[in-house]
């Protein structure tokens, strides 16, 4: 009687540990996450607690997940006035960055991300001007034959230099050139000399093909120029 006792005590008392042996529950990542406050920590949440973990420990669905916030993000730049940053959404940028479960393309571009939601308001336009897509627009809003992009974060400023372009007064090399006030374009065939847009200023690459294509164009030169 006392051995059955004890196997029936010992029973009873495994029944009691036996939940606090198992996994704790996993939150499962919302894939349809958008962008606001609830769905962004909903998602800090969910991926805190795994970012040390690989893709199968996680249980993760890295395309989804980049998908995921890639249309966040482009909500995000669909704000007007993005002033203040969103420290959930940096917070959030920077533990998915920090994990292994993106290939270097896709950690390229989260990191770009990052740097765009945590960047200073006067700044925050370059980032609406990704440089393939900013190549592209010169080369078809100009008929350029090559362009190269090159942004000044300093300067706070976009150039992108073409060649064999026209804007309906002969192939030529020349500039395009954005700021945060004007689109300007400088012919090589005349130094000092530019083109300034009189449309609104463009907020993408396509607003920028639009803006080029435009005849809304007048002359200016610059101060240091002989006229």
């Amino acid at each position: 009687q006392a051995i059955l006792a004890q196997a029936v005590s010992a029973r009873r008392t495994d029944n009691i540990r036996a939940p606090l042996c198992q996994a704790p529950h996993r939150m499962a990542i919302p894939y349809s996450a958008s962008y606001d406050t609830d769905s962004v920590v909903g998602l800090v949440d969910a991926i805190a607690p795994l970012w040390k973990k690989s893709v199968e420990e996680a249980g993760v669905e890295p395309m989804k997940l980049f998908k995921t916030l890639e249309l966040i993000m482009a909500e995000v730049r669909r704000i007007d006035n993005y002033e203040e940053v969103d420290k959930d959404l940096q917070a959030l940028l920077a533990i998915v960055t920090a994990t292994n479960w993106f290939d270097e393309k896709q950690t390229e571009k989260i990191d770009e991300w990052l740097e765009e939601v945590a960047s200073p308001e006067d700044t925050q336009w370059l980032n609406h001007f990704p440089e393939s897509e900013t190549q592209q627009a010169v080369i078809e809003g100009l008929r350029a034959q090559t362009a190269i992009v090159t942004v000044d974060k300093i300067a706070k400023a976009i150039t992108i230099e073409y060649e064999g372009g026209t804007y309906g007064q002969g192939k030529h090399d020349g500039e395009v050139r954005i700021n945060s006030e004007d689109v300007r374009i400088y012919d090589s065939r005349y130094p000092g000399k530019y083109l300034i847009s009189h449309d609104e200023l463009p907020h993408s690459p396509e607003d920028l093909q639009w803006c080029l294509q435009s005849s809304n164009w007048d002359y200016g030169w610059d101060e240091d120029a002989e006229g």
